[in-house]
């Protein structure tokens, strides 16, 4: 439901919309009523409507002034007007200054309802770009991460990879070019911490340039791979990776037999022609974490996808990830995620039960 403020000195008003709201309408509820601007600005404070209606011509602060505060406060509420015929061009122009629409007295059910559809609509529209956004952000985090970390070991094949992952993933926003760069642009900042923490800030990334991409989402992605491939020169310039050429095999290696308990990290050194002591000290510098908490957050990553299978008994997903022992395993993905293997999968169950 959204919520509505009137605002309106004339108690025949207010008695009208409200009937109309309540009545005509199953979108929105009248959360409170006001006798002037001022009143409303400390209801709208208290209540956050998404909403609000005002009269243009009240004592103390009108409709237009009204209008004015609540966008200078940064209130995300949709602002109508109301006038008298001999205010039409003075509700015209609160049109420049945030207003979404008007209504004029006397008020038609009709009219007053087909300004509430539009309000609707536009409403539902933002709640929906809310919601985008906040699932990118969570998304961004996680693929900033993982880019990072494949630009840190030059693994440009997996970079591209995970671009067109990403590519594909906006395309079901359904965004246009404007919202595709916004929206780069959030996964943009943070890869560009994970980049600069890696790089001990040494390295940039450059930034969109700043014009409208006109539809062309291809063009679009072909200058962000250009500022990622700049980048990832960058890293191979400073981390002098000639010296360090065998240590990407190496990870590789290591992705694969990260669930083995016999596969060490001397054995991940000798692969990389280092002794362990040096592979240790290159692999931190090289991945950004130590040798073991790489090990560990790829098999935390795993046992997490075998948990949610709730064919896969506990114990069996602590020896499939590399434990020999169920108890170091639970031990180790408690510090990890703040609770225990048999926690997360219960929860998952009551996920479950209540989705069915």
């Amino acid at each position: 439901m959204y919520k509505v403020i009137i605002v309106d000195d004339e108690p025949s008003v207010k008695r009208s919309l409200k009937t109309i709201i309540e009545k005509e309408t199953s979108s929105f509820v009248v959360s409170a009523f006001a006798e002037n601007g001022q009143e409303a600005l400390d209801l709208i404070s208290e209540f956050l409507p998404d909403v609000v209606i005002t009269d243009i011509r009240m004592p103390v602060m009108d409709g237009l002034r009204l209008a004015e505060e609540i966008g200078s406060r940064g209130f995300q509420t949709e602002v109508i007007i109301i006038s008298g015929y001999s205010d039409f061009s003075y509700a015209k122009q609160a049109l420049r200054h945030g207003v979404s629409d008007y209504l004029l007295k006397p008020l038609d059910v009709d009219e007053v309802l087909r300004v509430l559809s539009l309000t609707e609509k536009k409403l539902g529209n933002e709640r929906k770009g809310i919601v985008e956004r906040s699932e990118w952000i969570a998304v961004c985090k996680v693929e900033a991460e993982s880019m990072a970390k494949h630009m840190w070991v030059l693994n440009m094949t997996a970079v591209w990879e995970q671009l067109e992952g990403i590519h594909e993933r906006l395309q079901t926003y359904r965004a246009n070019s404007a919202r595709l760069k916004e929206m780069y642009i959030h996964l943009f900042y943070l890869l560009q911490a994970e980049i600069a923490g890696l790089s001990g800030n040494r390295i940039q990334l450059k930034a969109l340039p700043d014009y409208e991409w006109n539809g062309q989402a291809e063009l679009l992605t072909r200058h962000i791979k250009l500022v990622l491939q700049c980048a990832m020169e960058e890293i191979r310039h400073i981390r002098n990776w000639g010296s360090h050429k065998n240590m990407l095999e190496s990870v590789k290696q290591i992705n694969q037999n990260f669930s083995n308990e016999s596969f060490s990290m001397m054995n991940a050194a000798e692969l990389a022609g280092m002794s362990p002591t040096y592979f240790s000290k290159s692999f931190k510098e090289e991945v950004g974490v130590s040798y073991t908490q790489y090990i560990a957050k790829l098999r935390m990553d795993k046992a997490i996808e075998l948990l949610s299978d709730p064919n896969n008994k506990v114990y069996e997903v602590a020896y499939a990830v590399g434990y020999n022992e169920y108890a170091h395993f639970a031990k180790v993905f408690k510090k990890y995620f703040k609770f225990s293997p048999t926690e997360y999968r219960h929860s998952l169950e009551i996920c479950q039960n209540g989705l069915n």
